[in-house]
């Protein structure tokens, strides 16, 4: 798998390509993950085990302001589902929209970039079980990496960076609120368009 990979990156590598960081080229494209795990719970009282599957989706559409600087609206999907040794099937899905701003750091004539992105969506999570709770869910992220170009328009990105997400029940008969904090790393395609 590790030779994959490699020649996967030197092959990319060999592209002679330079990248769109202009005024008034848009920007287009998105990333996503899948996370499955097991966790296991234990209290006092009572104990079991669970399973669960978590897929996230985000697209950001923006135009560069200036050379190298661009801004945009990132929608944002994750679902959430398990299944636990007690029989509960929690399912959850959660939707939002915000602001990004990404700043590339070296010249336009480049085959790769460095870059950092900033984002924060604000959205709406409910869930697909028992009273069907609703709620609000927000996520902030600070990302750095770089984006490999294939051509002048295509680039594939490697982040590494910081998430925070909240998640809250407003209408469940207990009050919920979960908040996650943690690294992040993010593998995406980006489109750079120029406006004829």
């Amino acid at each position: 798998m590790k030779s994959f990979f490699l020649s996967l990156l030197l092959t990319v590598l060999s592209f002679a390509a330079q990248s769109q960081l202009t005024k008034k080229t848009w920007l287009v494209g998105g990333s996503g993950s899948l996370y499955s795990y097991h966790e296991d719970y234990v209290f006092p009282s009572v104990s079991y085990s669970a399973k669960y599957t978590n897929i996230d989706i985000a697209s950001s559409v923006g135009i560069f302001l200036v050379d190298r600087f661009a801004a945009g609206l990132r929608p944002y999907l994750s679902t959430y589902k398990g299944e636990s040794s007690g029989g509960a099937t929690p399912n959850q899905i959660k939707l939002a929209l915000g602001p990004f701003v990404r700043y590339y750091f070296l010249n336009k004539d480049k085959q790769f970039n460095l870059l950092a992105d900033i984002s924060y969506q604000l959205g709406i999570n409910q869930a697909k079980e028992g009273d069907n709770p609703k709620g609000k869910f927000n996520t902030f992220s600070a990302m750095a990496g770089a984006e490999i170009f294939f051509n002048s328009s295509v680039g594939i990105e490697f982040l590494l960076g910081y998430k925070n997400q909240l998640t809250t029940f407003d209408n469940s008969p207990s009050a919920f609120r979960n908040n996650r904090k943690g690294f992040l790393t993010s593998i995406g395609f980006h489109f750079h368009l120029e406006k004829e």
